[in-house]
C-alpha cells in the first residue's frame, strides 16, 4: 500500500484537534507528522481574553509523531506576526510530505508553509472556522476579501467544518469540488463515557456547585469576555417566569468575571462561577446542565456546541455564532433555538420555551445526540481522506532541484 505523507502545521497542541491527529496516525495508509509552532497549552501560558494562566491537563502529545519547531520555546502568544517560524521550511524539507495541512492564514508560519509547498509542488489543504455571518463592508474588509480570494487560489483543497464555513469558502472562491466536509473533532472517548454515566456525574457535579436536583440549569462554557456576551444570559434569566428553580452555571474565566458575579448577586439570580475548567472535568459540567447557551457576539465555530451535543443538551444560540445550519451542530428547530444577538427578550423567550415544554426539551436533547453522531470523528477522518485522495495522487516529490525556502 502506498502511504500518504501528511504534514500538519499548527500553532500549538490544541486539545480539540489532538484526537484527530491520533485517529489519522493510527491509519495504515498515512504517515503523519504534526509540526507545532509554539508550546502554548503544554507549557503554562497566560491567556489575555480568559485573564488567567493555564496549561491543559492530560498528555496532548501521545499517539502521533510530532515536533516543536526551533522557535517554539520563545513564542508565547498567538498572533499573525508572533507565530513566525522560519524553521518550518527545513522541517518540511526533511519530512518530504506528499501533502501539507495548515490551519487558516492568520499566522506567518502558516503562510511560510504554504509558500514552501507551492515552491515544491506539494498540495496544500487548509482548515479553518471562518463563517458567513455578515461583517463590516468597509474598505479594509473588501481588501481583505480580495486578498483571501487570491490566497485561496493557491490552496489545493479546504476542509469545511460546517454549513456557514462551507459558505465562507464558497465566497472566497473555493469551488465545491475543492471543499470536503470534515467537522472539528473533540475527545469522543471522554464525552461518550460521560454521557453513558450522565446521571451519576450530574448529581455529583450539582452537589459540588450547590445546585438543587430539581433546578433547570442553563450552562455557559467559554471565556468571560465582552465578545462572549455572558451578561445577556444573566439579563435574560431575570425575565423568565417559572415556578421551577433556575440556575446558571458559568464555566470559564475572563475579564468580566467580577462584574458578572456582582450582577448575579444584585439580580438575585442563582449562579455558579467555576472559573477555568480543565479537560478532564469539563464533561461533568455538561452532565450537570439541561441546556447550553451560546450568546456570543462573534464566535465562528465554537467546539462547546459539539461537546454539548455529545452529552445530549439542547442549544440556544445567538445568530452571530457560526455553527448554525441544517447539517451543522446547531440545527434550528431540531436541536437548537436561535435568536438575534443582543436581543435579551428573545433569548429569554427561548429559555422560557424549553422550560415550559418538557417534551420539546426532551426531543431536542435526543436530537443533539443524533447531531453528534452525524458530525463525529468518523466524518472528520473521512473528510481528510477524501481531500487527500483529491489533491495528492502519491508520487515522490523532487526536492533537491528546488530552493529550500
Amino acid at each position: 500500500m502506498t502511504r500518504q505523507r501528511l504534514a500538519i502545521v499548527v500553532s500549538h497542541p490544541i486539545q480539540h484537534f489532538v484526537p484527530l491527529y491520533r485517529a489519522l496516525a493510527a491509519r495504515s495508509d498515512i504517515t503523519l507528522k504534526v509540526f507545532f509552532a509554539t508550546r502554548i497549552g503544554v507549557d503554562r501560558t497566560f491567556d489575555a481574553e480568559m485573564n488567567t494562566a493555564y496549561a491543559w491537563d492530560g498528555n496532548l502529545l501521545d499517539g502521533y509523531d510530532h515536533a516543536f519547531l526551533d522557535e517554539a520555546d520563545r513564542i508565547k502568544q498567538v498572533s499573525f506576526r508572533g507565530v513566525n517560524n522560519p524553521s518550518i521550511a527545513a522541517a518540511l524539507r526533511e519530512f518530504e510530505p506528499t501533502a501539507v495541512l495548515i490551519y487558516g492564514y492568520a499566522q506567518l508560519t502558516a503562510l511560510r508553509a504554504l509558500t514552501w509547498s507551492r515552491l515544491h509542488r506539494v498540495p496544500v489543504l487548509m482548515a479553518g472556522d471562518g463563517d458567513a455571518v455578515p461583517r463590516s463592508k468597509n474598505t479594509r474588509a473588501l481588501f481583505r476579501s480580495a486578498f483571501l480570494r487570491l490566497l485561496m487560489s493557491q490552496v489545493s483543497a479546504v476542509l469545511a467544518v460546517g454549513d456557514q464555513n462551507e459558505t465562507f469558502w464558497d465566497k472566497m472562491g473555493v469551488s465545491a469540488a475543492k471543499r470536503f466536509r470534515s467537522p472539528f473533532s473533540i475527545d469522543e472517548t471522554i464525552y461518550r463515557h460521560a454521557q453513558a454515566n450522565r446521571a451519576a456525574l450530574r448529581s455529583a457535579t450539582r452537589r459540588r456547585f450547590g445546585i438543587a436536583d430539581a433546578a433547570f440549569v442553563f450552562l455557559s462554557v467559554g471565556k468571560l469576555s465582552a465578545r462572549k456576551r455572558a451578561a445577556d444570559l444573566l439579563a435574560a434569566s431575570v425575565r423568565i417566569k417559572t415556578d421551577r428553580p433556575v440556575h446558571l452555571l458559568f464555566c470559564g474565566d475572563g475579564s468580566e468575571r467580577a462584574t458578572l458575579t456582582q450582577m448575579a448577586a444584585e439580580a438575585k439570580v442563582p449562579s455558579s462561577f467555576s472559573g477555568f475548567v480543565n479537560l478532564d472535568r469539563l464533561p461533568a459540567a455538561y452532565c450537570a446542565a439541561d441546556t447550553l447557551v451560546i450568546p456570543s457576539g462573534h464566535d465562528p465555530h465554537p467546539l462547546v456546541g459539539s461537546e454539548a451535543c455529545a452529552i445530549g443538551l439542547p442549544l440556544i444560540v445567538s445568530d452571530r455564532v457560526g455553527l448554525i445550519g441544517d447539517s451543522d451542530i446547531a440545527q434550528p428547530g431540531f436541536n437548537a433555538l436561535t435568536y438575534p444577538c443582543g436581543d435579551v427578550d428573545a433569548l429569554a423567550a427561548a429559555m422560557q420555551r424549553l422550560l415550559d415544554d418538557p417534551a420539546l426539551h426532551a426531543a431536542m436533547a435526543q436530537a443533539s445526540l443524533t447531531v453528534f453522531d452525524q458530525t463525529c470523528m468518523r466524518h472528520s477522518v473521512e473528510g481528510v481522506l477524501a481531500a487527500l485522495d483529491h489533491v495528492s495522487p502519491v508520487k515522490a516529490p523532487t526536492y533537491q532541484s528546488l530552493p529550500a525556502s
